[in-house]
């Protein structure tokens, strides 16, 4: 009997339940940072999908234990493209022996992290002695006074603002768009900076365009910094100018100047922001002493950024140097923590350390900003998935306060649900208002795994037996190069694990095989095809006569469907089935500002008889019968997403599913020029398929279910 796959999909069962899911991951998934990070939900749905025969109920199974399941247990799965590993993770859970191949070091570490079992005890009682040993010298760090009853209190944050000199006069300008320095939605609450004496004060009200310093008289509008249209206006001699403009001249980054903090009192048990005073100063120079004197025997990389797509961004404001991304407080208080994870002797509970570590990175460093009118919180590095320089960095509590996001302390409790989740997972379920959990008996990391940091190509030399199942998320034509963001964390856990892992003594993560698109490194289109056809066809050739080949993919273009197709064909795979479910929200930047949010899920199987079966028969299928055969099953697929009215489609929607459908249709004998000629024939306007049902409203149900998602998670 035919795989479930093999003939459908389950798609509103999936969007159901995936798409709440993006609000708040599965605990394993929230460990560490991985781009382009597949929802687990799907890939557990894709699996059983794969491995459960075609009269089964996958949404039965998908809320049932297969820990002992006889169609998943010891089935070997095979990604050869892991990158966070939700499908080793995944296939681990129904006790499968799942095997990962990945080529750059930083989620090849993620993913061994996410699948290791370790003694919650000692994980517990490890981070105690962090804390005992080198987190009470953090803390003491970002001490400062409480302004009301001037007793010791918690930094939170310190906001600083970038200082450049004027092209013409020379005059420093600190770069502010304006002095709000806090919004409130409900107009009642307010804090504004004065830009004269740098005084911070509190209104309870809208702010007007003229607000008068309590402090030193000076009338201002608040609304209106030095930032002029993205262009920076002199307040002395009025000259406009880039700000590139005003760093050739430099070699370093801006200079920056801290002008409020953010606090806890504990003992007032409230929060305060603040001007700094002396003693913050006082503080801040002391620490800056410390760093000097000691910085030849701190730990913090000293590696150049090399050029990139992405990189080459924070350049041209002079970035050179990786350390640069730091303060000298954060330089000193990472490199403490980091030196001390780096003497815990039991290696998977100092992995595990660094994984935190790692994480915590990305909330402390200058490039994260305040979300001032939504979350009144810290906005980490790579929200957008770049190294775009902010002109107002926020700096944070490393080890962690009361408040704030992404410090150390924080991080590791995410950690500690993640490596409890290991050992208990669950998956939600929503009954009418209610959403509920699910536990189930299964386990994350106790089968059989293994994830090797190599290129796919080479998975020969490891692997000796056939394998029953691929699956695998391979990178995108045009897709951001993630290579270049991982870096960041890589030259900091290159510190720790260059003398451990020979994939870590590069002073980059970039590999010369990895399967992208960049102009930049002369990798262009023609490269990307010819690594992902060559991992293709050595999984393929690993894969059993009668094992499944999956993979998701992601693109708007004709031509990279035409291409995908070609790859599936020169691997020596016959497309089976193209299924569609709503994937990563585009917003997040993953598609390069594409306009389609479904993704395709191309189910092929190994084309044995492919030489002989289509070669003379090309009118087996005539154009005009796949053309009726495509605007039917689109049709199907339309009213399957919409009967769950989940969503509304628009005309890329509409495009890829027909992209979709004529490959799966077409199968082997269709050209380049029979798939044009079915895209010229099939426009969304003369299939009537953008008609008041499809362009209708996004589903109550949808944001019902998110909005009862959201105060499930804040209640948990």
């Amino acid at each position: 009997m035919p795989k479930y796959i093999e003939e459908k999909f389950p798609i509103a069962f999936v969007n159901s339940i995936s798409t709440p899911e993006r609000i708040a991951l599965k605990p394993v998934y929230m460990m560490h940072r991985i781009f382009g990070r597949r929802i687990g939900s799907v890939l557990r749905t894709i699996l059983l999908s794969a491995l459960k025969d075609a009269d089964t109920d996958i949404e039965r199974e998908f809320y049932s234990s297969h820990r002992n399941n006889p169609d998943t247990k010891d089935i070997t799965i095979l990604d050869p493209m892991a990158g966070g590993g939700t499908t080793l993770i995944e296939g681990s859970r129904l006790s499968a022996k799942v095997i990962g191949f990945e080529i750059n070091p930083v989620p090849w570490f993620i993913t061994k992290c996410e699948l290791t079992i370790v003694n919650i005890e000692e994980l517990e009682n490890k981070f105690k002695h962090l804390e005992q040993n080198i987190g009470r010298k953090i803390k003491n760090m970002y001490e400062t006074i409480c302004p009301v009853c001037f007793s010791s209190a918690e930094i939170i944050y310190v906001f600083w603002i970038k200082v450049v000199d004027c092209v013409r006069c020379k005059r420093k300008i600190e770069l502010f768009n304006d002095y709000i320095i806090t919004y409130d939605k409900k107009g009642k609450n307010h804090f504004i900076l004065c830009p004269i004496c740098f005084n911070v004060f509190h209104i309870f009200r809208e702010p007007h365009k003229e607000e008068k310093c309590p402090s030193c008289g000076h009338f201002f509008n608040p609304f209106q910094g030095s930032i002029k249209k993205n262009r920076i206006e002199c307040p002395s001699c009025s000259v406009l100018f880039e700000l590139v403009d005003a760093l050739k001249s430099k070699n370093n980054p801006p200079e920056i100047k801290q002008f409020a903090i953010d606090g806890w009192c504990p003992k007032c048990r409230s929060r305060f922001i603040k001007p700094p005073d002396e003693s913050d100063f006082a503080l801040y120079e002391k620490i800056k002493q410390e760093f000097e004197l000691n910085k030849d025997k701190l730990l913090f990389p000293r590696n150049p950024i090399p050029d990139g797509f992405n990189t080459n961004q924070m350049k041209k404001h002079n970035y050179k140097f990786w350390y640069q991304m730091f303060n000298e407080r954060q330089l000193l208080s990472l490199s403490l923590l980091l030196s001390e994870i780096m003497k815990i002797e039991k290696e998977d509970i100092r992995e595990i350390m660094l994984c935190a570590f790692s994480e915590t990175l990305r909330s402390n460093n200058l490039f994260c900003y305040y979300d001032r009118r939504w979350a009144k919180q810290l906005t980490p590095l790579f929200a957008r998935k770049d190294f775009a320089p902010v002109n107002f960095p926020l700096e944070q509590n490393i080890w962690g306060s009361k408040f704030g996001r992404g410090s150390f302390k924080q991080v590791f409790e995410r950690i500690l649900k993640a490596k409890k989740y290991n050992l208990s997972p669950f998956e939600r379920k929503y009954i009418g208002k209610k959403i509920k959990r699910i536990y189930l008996d299964e386990k994350i990391g106790r089968s059989d795994w293994q994830i090797y940091c190599d290129d796919a190509r080479n998975m020969d030399k490891y692997l000796k037996e056939r394998v029953d199942l691929v699956v695998t998320d391979p990178p995108y034509f045009d897709s951001i190069n993630y290579s270049e963001v991982y870096d960041f964390f890589y030259v900091w856990l290159r510190l720790a694990l260059k003398n451990k892992y020979p994939w870590f003594e590069p002073e980059t993560g970039r590999r010369e095989g990895e399967a992208i698109e960049n102009e930049i490194h002369g990798k262009k289109r023609e490269n990307y095809k010819r690594i992902l056809t060559e991992i293709f066809k050595k999984s393929a050739e690993l894969l059993k006569d009668d094992g499944l080949f999956i993979f998701t993919f992601h693109d708007i273009e004709e031509s990279a469907w035409m291409d995908m197709y070609e790859i599936v064909k020169q691997a020596g795979l016959s497309v089976v089935k193209i299924h569609f479910y709503h994937g990563e929200n585009v917003s997040a930047g993953h598609y390069g500002g594409q306009k389609t949010v479904f993704d395709a899920i191309w189910v092929c199987k190994k084309d044995l008889a492919r030489s002989q079966k289509y070669k003379n028969i090309q009118n087996h299928k005539n154009i005009d019968e796949i053309i009726g055969r495509v605007r039917s099953e689109v049709n199907i697929l339309v009213d399957e997403i919409l009967r769950s009215k989940f969503f509304k489609l628009n005309e890329e929607d509409l495009k890829v599913f027909v992209m979709g459908k004529t490959i799966e249709v077409g199968k082997d004998i269709l050209t380049k020029e029979m798939f044009y000629k079915i895209l010229t024939h099939l426009t969304v306007e003369n299939m009537n398929l953008l008609n008041p049902k499809t362009q209708g409203d996004s589903s109550i149900n949808l944001k019902r279910q998110l909005s009862l998602f959201v105060k499930f998670v804040k209640n948990k």
